[in-house]
């Protein structure tokens, strides 16, 4: 019983749930919805893309991804309309991304962008409609800079496996250098874009410009440089959350 609950933990990924479901508790106090069923399709969505990724990816013989699919489906009608868009576009993405026969992942830039893109439409899952999107542009520009970042970072760490498996993401095509240069690019484009938001805010852009400035004076990139950012990323989310209440 331990091990099958472990299995499907790790097959859905449910420990790299919580930076999401920030995400979405984000989208949340930016619209001032807080619907419950947000929060039960965010892990939905993620369980999905994560396990349906696995499968491809990994070769597996069980479909687990249609549990979560069908979840979904459940709770669907259930969701206001630009929710339930949102929603259906993030399956749509991702599951272009993990199929064999469209397999974003393996297409460079595309694979980098639709990653952001994806995890990305989890912040806006609560907006009531356009109304909010546009008023919070440059705050969902800034979470899309930040995805790219550490989507460029993941890439840099998994070089050597995805290369060895023939995987084409945007590092494996144009060298871990130039992956580098890209990553410090998002995180200038993410300072720049927290000037924007001083006028609105104050610890969400000053938080960022000094995560950024942080992570902008690294040289290389490893497994230890990842962990901190996620790790500091999280803490960067509370910060968020705390001016937003």
């Amino acid at each position: 019983m331990g091990q099958n609950a472990s299995k499907i933990l790790k097959i859905f990924r449910v420990k790299d749930w919580i930076h999401y479901l920030g995400y979405t508790l984000i989208g949340s106090f930016l619209s001032q919805n807080f619907n419950i069923l947000n929060f039960v399709v965010t892990p939905l969505l993620l369980s999905y893309a994560y396990s349906l990724n696995d499968y491809y990816d990994k070769k597996l013989r069980k479909k687990y991804f249609f549990i979560p699919l069908v979840l979904f489906l459940i709770f669907l009608p259930l969701l206001p309309t630009f929710s339930a868009i949102v929603s259906i576009f993030f399956v749509i993405l991702f599951t272009l991304y993990s199929w064999p026969k469209s397999y974003l992942e393996g297409k460079p830039f595309i694979s980098t962008l639709s990653n952001s893109i994806g995890f990305t439409l989890l912040l806006i899952l609560p907006f009531w409609g356009l109304k909010e999107f546009f008023i919070n542009l440059y705050f969902i520009l800034l979470i899309f800079l930040m995805n790219n970042a550490a989507q460029f970072l993941h890439e840099i760490v998994d070089y050597k496996k995805d290369k060895k498996i023939n995987k084409i993401t945007t590092t494996v095509k144009f060298g871990i250098k130039k992956s580098l240069t890209l990553f410090k690019l998002c995180l200038l484009a993410a300072i720049l874009t927290s000037f924007s938001l001083l006028e609105k805010f104050s610890l969400i852009p000053l938080s960022t410009i000094l995560f950024s400035l942080l992570f902008l004076r690294i040289k290389k990139a490893n497994k230890k440089v990842r962990k901190k950012f996620k790790e500091l990323g999280i803490f960067i989310g509370i910060v968020y959350l705390f001016e937003l209440l």
